[in-house]
């Protein structure tokens, strides 16, 4: 990078890296937990905190099935709520920090493979693909947020195990993290590797090197599965293998192009395919201004390709690994997205370097055709979803807040305490009855209360219970409930089990 222009690149890396913090984090607490994963994973969390617990999940007290993945990240949630407290915040953070480590890895990556334009670059493109911070990623209680940064450390590995052998020990590690985030799904991590082999063939010369590394990807899943196995033998193993693998697979039934299409209408894509078609538009006319003949601009767009193999696979592979299976889910691919960011930078770098010869004029082009589309992105993400984040009156937001007032006025005088439910909302008005996740949550994280199944009926028959309902619901019920002390009166009243 020429010395004169480093001003304006400090400058691009400095903005965006804010942003893209300020994407991550801020309102972070804000808005509801989503239902079902969300909102679930941290139940488990809170509940595994409560039983100082690290290696069996629970929900609602009971074992937990329906989750049947390994339980890092929720180990990361219960380390969160001892540090910050038990709060949507808390939850949510372990990603959030996933998401900065991510991008601070890359763009120590791209800085160490010389390549400084594309570290430049790269936060203002990550910070373009807005679904990696607004829906069950870095900004979300999930188990995603942890499972991209370690199969992106692990991808990473196989691109720099080419130069340095040792490498391979860092990708079998992430390996083996990335399975005690997701399971199953890191598989595609080992597929990725295979297909890398032929481009570090060396590192794999050495058996005792593959060995290791093996052994790097396996202990820390098979000390959890022996411990786990002692709980319940091999009844989580097969909900987690037979469940996610076998019968995810087998009833598949997901449109063939779906994963492929949420890829290339991704914004990602949109600013890859821009610099795509500049980076051949550009070849040509430097060939042809050259007098190069066909034959030499040829050797070098395979050069181009040969260097960027991994992250052109590394993009690929993973939606038409889902398309062929049918069980695509859209934060599936998300990793896709992060290689997509790379490589786009690297093409920018190219276009820069190669092609601009790193004249001032190349230098701009490229910076502003980056930042401007970023940005178009961007602002509307930070404007109307990060920015007003739990600002809606969605009525899950409205019981968040509830709950937790309920929680600070009362302590732990009605922890455990059965809860009935009575809501205006529902993902599925036809279950009046049941607690969705979404409500769980704040209930236990903020209230600790036990959340039960049953209507107003069940309420008045179980004695030293509660009972939430909507204001919206209260004329349905009034009479009934009428004489019953009320303890708290805002969005929800919660009435107590007593009579005045």
């Amino acid at each position: 990078m020429k010395s004169k222009n480093k001003v304006l690149w400090i400058i691009i890396i400095a903005a965006f890296i804010i942003l893209d913090i300020y994407m991550l984090f801020y309102n972070l607490g804000a808005a509801h937990l989503v239902q079902t994963d969300e909102a679930w994973h941290a139940t488990n969390a809170y509940e595994m905190y409560k039983q100082n617990n690290w290696i069996v999940n629970s929900y609602r007290y009971a074992v937990d099935y329906f989750n049947s993945k390994p339980p890092l990240p929720l180990d990361f949630m219960i380390l969160s709520y001892k540090l910050f407290g038990v709060s949507l915040f808390s939850a949510r953070f372990p990603s959030a920090v996933a998401g900065l480590i991510t991008l601070a890895f890359v763009v120590a990556f791209l800085v160490r493979d010389k390549k400084h334009y594309a570290a430049a670059l790269f936060p203002a493109l990550f910070g373009a693909s807005t679904l990696l911070f607004t829906f069950h990623n870095f900004r979300a209680a999930e188990m995603d947020g942890l499972y991209n940064l370690f199969f992106t450390i692990a991808m990473l590995s196989l691109y720099l195990m080419a130069e340095k052998p040792w490498f391979m020990y860092l990708y079998g590690l992430s390996f083996g993290l990335a399975f005690m985030c997701k399971g199953p799904h890191s598989a595609l991590i080992f597929i990725l590797g295979l297909l890398y082999i032929p481009k570090a063939l060396d590192a794999f010369k050495s058996v005792k090197r593959v060995i290791i590394s093996a052994a790097l990807a396996a202990v820390v899943p098979l000390a959890w599965i022996a411990k786990r196995y002692q709980f319940d033998g091999t009844k989580l193993l097969e909900h987690l293998f037979m469940g996610e693998v076998v019968g995810r697979v087998s009833s598949g039934h997901a449109e063939f192009l779906k994963p492929i299409l949420a890829i290339a209408t991704s914004h990602t894509f949109i600013i890859f395919a821009v610099f795509l078609v500049l980076t051949v538009a550009f070849t040509m006319i430097s060939a042809r201004k050259a007098g190069t003949d066909k034959k030499t601009a040829l050797a070098s767009v395979k050069q181009l390709l040969s260097d960027n193999y991994l992250f052109i696979i590394w993009s690929f592979v993973p939606p038409i690994f889902f398309a062929f299976t049918r069980s695509h889910i859209t934060w599936y691919t998300y990793s896709s997205r992060i290689a997509l960011c790379i490589l786009t930078a690297r093409l920018a770098e190219y276009i820069i370097v190669e092609l601009g010869k790193e004249a001032v004029q190349s230098q701009i082009a490229v910076a502003a055709i980056v930042v401007a589309m970023s940005l178009f992105f961007i602002v509307p993400t930070v404007k109307n979803e990060i920015n007003l984040a739990g600002t809606g009156g969605h009525p899950v937001d409205q019981f968040t807040s509830d709950m937790r007032e309920f929680g600070e006025k009362y302590g732990d005088q009605y922890a455990k305490v059965n809860a009935y439910l009575i809501a205006d909302w529902l993902v599925s008005p036809e279950n009046g009855d049941h607690w969705e996740p979404e409500y769980v949550a704040p209930a236990e994280l903020y209230a600790d209360l036990m959340p039960v199944d049953g209507t107003v009926d069940n309420f008045l028959s179980d004695p030293n219970s509660i009972l939430i309902i909507d204001k919206d619901k209260w004329d349905e019920y009034s009479d009934l409930i009428a004489g019953h002390v009320i303890l708290y009166d805002n969005s929800y009243f919660v009435f107590s089990s007593e009579m005045y």
